[in-house]
C-alpha cells in the first residue's frame, strides 16, 4: 500500500482534508449531489467541474458507469441544482468529451449563457490506435456565465511573448499595446500535455487534470479573494491553483483515497501568493 493510501485509510469518511489545511480551503469527502441544497444560494464566484465523462472510468466506484441516458439524466441534474449557487457574475466551467459535449452544451445554454467552447489538446503522441475513424485526442469544456456581467480576467491568463516575437511585431504602430507588452489571448484551443505517468505532477488518479489549465480558469474567472466551488474534486488540483492563487474553496470527493491525495498536494504546497486572512477577508464564509 502506498504512503498516500495508508493516509487514506486513516482518515474516517466525511473527514477527509479537515486538517492541516491553507486558510480558505475545504475538503470534503462526501456526495456533492446529496449536500447541494445545503449550500447558500448565490455564494461562490466560480464553479469548476471535472465530472465523471460516462466512458467507464474505475474511480474506485460506480460513478462512470451508467447508460448514455442515465448519466445524462444525472448530469443534467446535478448542474440544474448547482446553477444557482452561483453569484450574478459567476461562472460555470465543465469538462466533458465529445461523446456527449452536444447535448451537455445544449442543456446549459438553456438555462445560462454560453462563453466558450474550449478544445483542450492533450498532445497525445501519435502510436497506432484506431483504424476506423480519427483518434481523438481532446477534451471538450464549455465556459458558461450567469449573465452578461461576469467576472473575467484576461490580463490575469495572457501569454507573454517570446523576445523573437515581441521584437519582430514592435512596430511603431503597435507601441504601448497591451497585447504586446503583457501577452497575447490564450485563444479557445488549448494546447497542454496531459500528465502521463512520468510526469512530475502526476498523482494516483485516472483523470488527473493538468494544473496549467485549471490554473487559467481560477484566474480568468474568480476575482482574487472569491470563492470556487468543485463538485468532484478527485486529486484536488483546482484545490491547489486556489490556494497559490489566493482564492477559497470547497471541494467533494466521495472516494477517501482521492481526498487524502488531494490533501498531500496542498500539504506540500510553499505559502499561497496571497494568504487568505479571515480576519480581513470580509466575506470570507466556512460552509
Amino acid at each position: 500500500m502506498s504512503s498516500r493510501s495508508i493516509a487514506a485509510a486513516a482518515i474516517a469518511p466525511g473527514e477527509a482534508g479537515l486538517f492541516d489545511l491553507p486558510p480558505g480551503i475545504e475538503l470534503r469527502n462526501r456526495d456533492f449531489t446529496a449536500e447541494i441544497e445545503a449550500l447558500p444560494d448565490a455564494s461562490f464566484d466560480l464553479i469548476l467541474s471535472d465530472p465523471p465523462y460516462g466512458l467507464g472510468k474505475d474511480y474506485g466506484n460506480d460513478s462512470d458507469k451508467l447508460s448514455a441516458d442515465a448519466h445524462l439524466a444525472w448530469t443534467y441534474d446535478w448542474l440544474e441544482r448547482c446553477i444557482p449557487k452561483l453569484k450574478a457574475s459567476g461562472s460555470l466551467y465543465i469538462f466533458c468529451t465529445w461523446q456527449y459535449a452536444p447535448e451537455i452544451f445544449c442543456f446549459l445554454k438553456r438555462h445560462m449563457l454560453m462563453i466558450n467552447e474550449i478544445v483542450w489538446d492533450r498532445r497525445v503522441p501519435s502510436m497506432g490506435g484506431t483504424t476506423r475513424r480519427f483518434t481523438s485526442v481532446h477534451d471538450n469544456i464549455g465556459l458558461f456565465a450567469v449573465s452578461r456581467d461576469y467576472y473575467f480576467d484576461l490580463d490575469a491568463v495572457r501569454i507573454p511573448y517570446d523576445a523573437v516575437t515581441k521584437k519582430a511585431r514592435s512596430r511603431k504602430l503597435f507601441e504601448g499595446s497591451k497585447w504586446l507588452e503583457l501577452g497575447y489571448n490564450p485563444k479557445d484551443l488549448w494546447s497542454v500535455s496531459r500528465l502521463h505517468r512520468q510526469h512530475a505532477e502526476r498523482v494516483e488518479h485516472p483523470t488527473q487534470k493538468p494544473l496549467e489549465i485549471v490554473e487559467r480558469m481560477v484566474l480568468a474567472s474568480c476575482p482574487p479573494g472569491g470563492q470556487v466551488l468543485d463538485p468532484f474534486m478527485g486529486s484536488g488540483t483546482t484545490a491547489v491553483a486556489c490556494a497559490k492563487h489566493g482564492r477559497r474553496f470547497v471541494g467533494y470527493e466521495i472516494n477517501p483515497e482521492y481526498c487524502a491525495v488531494a490533501r498531500q498536494r496542498l500539504t506540500e504546497l510553499q505559502a499561497p501568493t496571497r494568504p487568505l486572512d479571515p480576519e480581513k477577508d470580509s466575506d470570507y464564509v466556512s460552509y
